[in-house]
């Protein structure tokens, strides 16, 4: 008989000074069709009268419309990748450990919100799907993974191809060495500030 213990998913310090700031990237990040308002702009040919602000219109003289954020915007992609560097110090296996139970208080609470998520560590990765289907495998996942000295076969290079997905990225690697594309479409946790 086998048994896993799964990290813990009780919110910590780290994930409540965490989580308005996740909320406020998700939402800055996208912009569609929904009941939260994301910004005025100026109206374009293509644009519904039903979107026109009047009150603003009046105040500019121009016309604007308002953008809402888009509903789907809790399609979440969770990564937490095990590289820790090149040595394996105590304090950073204490770090990656407490990345691994802030990666499963983030992924519980997207869980709780019913959003749709991916979880990925190292080579492990789960479809894209509502949460509740995949929770139980991300934090199986999340009590077997262990830290890594090699970059090889972790690089998030491969993350930077979907810029409609938002990301939560949990690493150890240098700002410097993060490809430029995932900047754009990603809120970055620095294991080493943990």
């Amino acid at each position: 008989m086998e048994i896993t213990v799964y990290p813990p998913v009780e919110p910590t310090d780290q994930f409540y000074e965490v989580l308005p700031l996740l909320r406020g990237e998700m939402a800055s990040q996208f912009r569609g069709r929904g009941h939260e308002l994301h910004s005025l702009r100026d109206y374009q040919p293509t644009d519904s009268g039903r979107l026109v602000d009047w009150k603003v219109t009046a105040k500019s003289g121009r016309l604007m419309v308002r953008e809402f954020a888009r509903e789907d915007e809790r399609r979440v992609m969770l990564v937490l990748d095990p590289y820790i560097g090149k040595v394996m110090a105590a304090e950073s296996v204490a770090r990656f450990e407490r990345a691994v139970s802030l990666a499963a208080c983030i992924a519980w609470h997207f869980n709780e919100i019913h959003s749709v998520m991916q979880f990925r560590t190292g080579s492990y990765s789960t479809p894209m799907a509502p949460a509740g289907e995949i929770i139980y495998p991300a934090l199986r996942q999340l009590a077997l993974v262990q830290p890594g000295m090699s970059e090889a076969g972790a690089s998030l290079d491969g993350l930077t191809g979907d810029r409609e997905i938002f990301k939560i990225i949990l690493t150890a690697r240098a700002q410097r060495s993060i490809p430029a594309a995932l900047w754009s479409s990603s809120y970055f946790i620095f294991i080493d500030r943990l």
